[in-house]
């Protein structure tokens, strides 16, 4: 592999490999070796070094954090990163430190040195870690009876926000909390999503119960992200149906389709209006958000975890501009998929067998054979 390759997307999977991807060519590759690999290096969370996208965190089922090197097509980095029980749920870097979240609720900052240093105990199941990008100082956390809780680096005794749990059902029951993904909306807003198929919207200034309760659909909600517009969200689910919500009106705007397994990972292009999105059934998929269109699947061959989304195209495929001309609408391509079906043999047809075009040919064939039936 050249330092020339710039890849649109990388992606994470659960046998531990990562993969960058072009989209404009619909090719991919694998860029660290398949041998060796098992399913404790699964890819569990990812994420950039920093604005500059040149270097990339994976973190790792064995509580391991890798270090990826755009520009040289490698991996230049090991870090052992254990702590607690699990594998890694969130990983982001802060002022030179790097922060890890694992499945036993542990928060961690570790310095360069691999040094431990401040510890928060968010006191569950942890399903998910994520960062407020505007106030670095702070992390969201959630999970399996793990409510929201929202953490000030300086301050890890004591969440500076911590939700409450809605009211209880129509039969008086309490309802059960199970957090599976979290992003900030702002800096005193956060929206989460739950294997009990809620998406709920929570204004710390206002209350700590949440300020909007929606539901999609009957399946576990395993990703959301944020779409341009400030009132929606994409979210996905385990039963393979990726939604475009409307949080102000709780209303659906639109289901994308096209989807055959469980939806891992969704996200949303920083400024064009594309989203991705990978899962169980081996696919990376390109919408158009604006559109609600297909634009691009590429098989990946191996179950998807988690995605990366360049934000600076720097050699933009035709899609990209199209959207951006809106002059003509993207096809769908997947090269692979194209060539399973060319080499397929052909089938041809008996003499004995004929076409049906009509209705009336129809007829004459039923007539043909009643008056076989009855001269017999």
């Amino acid at each position: 592999m050249t330092g020339e390759q710039k890849w649109h997307v990388f992606v994470g999977t659960e046998i531990g490999l990562l993969k960058g991807v072009d989209t404009e060519k619909g090719t991919f590759s694998n860029l660290n070796p398949v041998e060796g690999l098992s399913k404790d290096d699964e890819v569990t969370a990812i994420c950039w070094e920093d604005s500059s996208e040149k270097k990339i965190y994976t973190g790792h089922r064995n509580q391991v954090v890798k270090t990826f090197d755009c520009e040289i097509q490698s991996f230049i980095s090991t870090r052992a990163c254990h702590v607690g029980e699990g594998g890694i749920k969130g990983i982001y870097p802060y002022d030179g430190w790097l922060v890890t979240a694992v499945e036993s609720g542990i928060v961690k900052l570790w310095n360069k040195d691999g040094e431990k240093d401040v510890e928060i105990n968010t006191g569950g199941n942890l399903c998910k870690m994520s960062p407020n990008p505007f106030s670095n100082l702070q992390v969201a956390t959630g999970g399996e009876e793990n409510d929201l809780k929202i953490w000030d680096l300086n301050m890890p005794d004591t969440p500076v926000f911590q939700a409450k749990n809605v009211r209880n059902d129509f039969l008086d029951l309490r309802v059960p909390v199970w957090i599976t993904d979290l992003k900030f909306k702002s800096i005193d807003k956060v929206v989460t999503c739950t294997r009990h198929h809620q998406v709920r919207l929570y204004d710390t200034r206002a209350q700590r119960r949440p300020v909007i309760d929606m539901e999609f659909e009957r399946y576990p909600l395993m990703s959301l992200s944020l779409a341009h517009n400030d009132n929606q969200v994409v979210v996905g689910s385990s039963r393979g149906r990726m939604a475009l919500l409307d949080l102000r009106k709780k209303l659906l705007v639109h289901v994308f389709k096209g989807f055959a397994g469980s939806i891992r990972n969704i996200q949303c292009h920083p400024t064009l209006p594309l989203v991705a999105s990978c899962g169980l059934d081996r696919f990376l998929r390109i919408h158009d958000l604006n559109k609600h269109k297909l634009l691009k699947k590429i098989y990946l061959k191996t179950r998807l975890n988690c995605l990366l989304y360049r934000t600076d195209l720097s050699n933009p495929n035709e899609t990209t501009k199209a959207i951006e001309s809106k002059e003509i609408a993207p096809q769908i391509v997947d090269a692979e998929e194209e060539d399973i079906w060319n080499a397929m043999p052909l089938v041809k047809e008996s003499g004995k067998q004929k076409r049906v075009s009509s209705s009336g040919d129809v007829k004459a064939i039923k007539k043909k054979k009643k008056d076989k039936i009855v001269s017999s």
